[in-house]
């Protein structure tokens, strides 16, 4: 009895090896496959980062490229002129100088001085 109550404990360890082992290597591909993870989420977030801070740059220079012809459009005397026509669509710009509105043009005008279409 004694012999076959050793096979039997010998039988169960070996199925409990084999299961750790079994355990051992899907571990292991899971720590594989949650590192590269986490290599590609912070890749990803570098990649949006980089996006979103271009995107400032470009809106920034965007602004900066406009801020002259938006002040030559709001100080222009055809502008001044239509601000007496309808003072009520006067649309306020940063530096507080106004453009006016024009509702036969759909709220889209080109600047008589630079060529520039500003819309609001």
């Amino acid at each position: 009895m004694e012999a076959s109550e050793a096979n039997s404990i010998m039988l169960r360890l070996r199925h409990l090896r084999e299961n750790l082992e079994e355990l051992n290597k899907k571990f292991g591909r899971l720590a594989v496959n949650t590192q590269v993870a986490g290599q590609i989420q912070r890749a990803y977030l570098d990649t949006v980062q980089i996006a979103i801070r271009t995107t400032m740059v470009a809106s920034a220079s965007l602004w900066n490229d406009l801020q002259e012809p938006i002040r030559k459009v709001s100080s222009s005397e055809m502008t001044n002129e239509l601000r007496k026509h309808e003072p009520k669509h006067a649309l306020t710009i940063q530096d507080s100088r106004h453009v006016a509105a024009d509702s036969s043009t759909a709220c889209t005008r080109p600047s008589p001085d630079v060529g520039v279409t500003v819309t609001y």
